[in-house]
């Protein structure tokens, strides 16, 4: 097909679109493709990057999931399939990932109340083991083809707690209520 042709059915096909006000312009040059929707340019090299940082995400979860398998293996970790195993970790990331967000909130904002004095004690350590503890052994019973002993299951959640412990020691202390920083952010979010 010729240039001219392919220009020729472009501008067939984007002038109804364009008439409604959602596609701006098609340009096509020699090497790059530009099509402009909505005041925004799509562009290969912003499909480049968003394709590099979702695979850095995803090499990263692979890994850490790699090395969870591997250690939940030397503990006893029994399974029927792969497809049950892919299926446990896709299950176990899903849901450990918001809940520890949660958990490692929930001593930041007694820290901010008053209610404790560290937020990175020991309450830290027993919401993280509790966490991996009820997550694993929920999962280990709803699940018929994966199978841990609950032997396991604590020694894996004691080692997943203490190093979520020791990794948020260099987190920033949240404010107090009665700090001066507090009472800022306060203002800032009351007006």
């Amino acid at each position: 097909m010729l240039p001219s042709q392919l220009g020729a059915i472009a501008s067939q096909v984007i002038a109804p679109i364009s008439q409604s006000g959602q596609f701006v312009e098609f340009v096509s040059r020699k090497n790059k493709l530009k099509v402009s929707y909505s005041k925004e340019e799509f562009t290969i090299k912003k499909l480049k990057t968003f394709f590099i940082c979702t695979s850095i995400v995803l090499i990263i979860l692979l890994s850490i999931t790699f090395f969870e398998y591997i250690f939940l293996r030397l503990l006893g970790l029994q399974y029927d399939s792969i497809g049950a195993l892919l299926f446990f970790f896709v299950l176990y990331l899903f849901f450990e990932i918001p809940l520890s967000l949660i958990t490692n909130a929930i001593p930041k904002a007694l820290k901010s109340v008053g209610i404790i004095k560290s937020s990175k004690g020991w309450l830290v350590f027993i919401l993280n083991i509790s966490l991996t503890f009820t997550l694993i052994g929920l999962l280990d019973h709803f699940m018929e083809n994966i199978e841990i002993s609950i032997q396991g299951v604590f020694i894996f959640a004691l080692i997943s707690g203490f190093l979520s412990w020791k990794l948020s020691e260099n987190d920033v202390k949240p404010p107090d209520v009665e700090s001066k920083e507090f009472k800022e952010l306060e203002d800032k979010f009351n007006t």
